[in-house]
């Protein structure tokens, strides 16, 4: 019989980036309600009203913006158990003319990759005050797949190369630092498949003839990833890559 206190993370201090997008806000409302402690940041304005969160606005497109949150941060709370990097462009993000299939847009690699590991390295020193902690990286399919451009035919959808290439050295980045992290913090990636946002009807159902589940993800299927990798379950997991994907990476 499961122990409870495996998924018990009461006074467990999470930091989550991108808190305002629809993935950032369910996990942070996830970690809420299994007691934990939540920090978050994002560039708008906060969402999570609970007195067991603390917002903290910051544009993580800067550095200088990252060295203020996390100088914030490290003067309210003594330590911090779990980092979810959840912040970052998604495919469809509307970067100019330059954000299409073919061209490679950099504003990905800051954001996804470069300015994700600039926040970690600064608060791997309050993950090394917990005694279980924990960095969760929220990577892609598409950080070990390619885009299957027949999907997006007929459509106004964007797959752009670069989404691809940083959310592949994120995933990367993730494998690396289990190791150097060992064993005192734990190290491990997310990478959902498609996530329903009312695409176009002759994508959806060409999606879901190479998804087995038959659907889309959504965001709680990401969220129950993260309660697992910030809980016990998982106490014996690092440099993983957990797929939530419905099977869709399997045809």
């Amino acid at each position: 019989m499961m122990n409870d206190n495996f998924i018990n993370l009461k006074n467990k201090f999470c930091f989550v980036t991108g808190s305002n997008g629809y993935i950032g806000k369910t996990i942070c409302q996830k970690l809420i309600k299994q007691g934990a402690i939540v920090i978050h940041t994002d560039i708008k304005k906060n969402k999570i009203k609970s007195k067991n969160s603390f917002f903290f606005k910051a544009d993580l497109k800067s550095k200088k913006e990252i060295n203020i949150l996390v100088k914030k941060i490290k003067k309210k709370f003594k330590k911090i158990d779990v980092l979810v990097n959840n912040a970052g462009y998604v495919a469809t993000s509307d970067l100019g003319k330059k954000d299409s299939m073919l061209i490679y847009n950099e504003e990905y690699i800051k954001l996804n990759l470069n300015n994700t590991i600039y926040l970690t390295d600064l608060i791997i020193p309050s993950l090394k005050k917990s005694k279980q902690g924990s960095i969760i990286n929220i990577c892609s399919i598409y950080s070990f797949l390619t885009f299957d451009y027949n999907l997006y035919k007929g459509t106004a959808m964007k797959a752009p190369l670069a989404y691809g290439v940083s959310k592949a050295g994120l995933m990367h980045y993730t494998k690396m630092l289990s190791t150097s992290l060992a064993p005192k913090i734990r190290v491990n990636s997310i990478s959902p498949g498609g996530i329903f946002r009312n695409q176009p009807s002759k994508f959806i159902k060409k999606y879901l003839l190479k998804t087995p589940l038959n659907r889309m993800c959504n965001e709680n299927d990401v969220a129950n990833a993260v309660i697992f990798f910030s809980s016990e379950l998982s106490s014996y997991i690092t440099g993983h890559n957990l797929v939530v994907d419905g099977g869709y990476s399997l045809s």
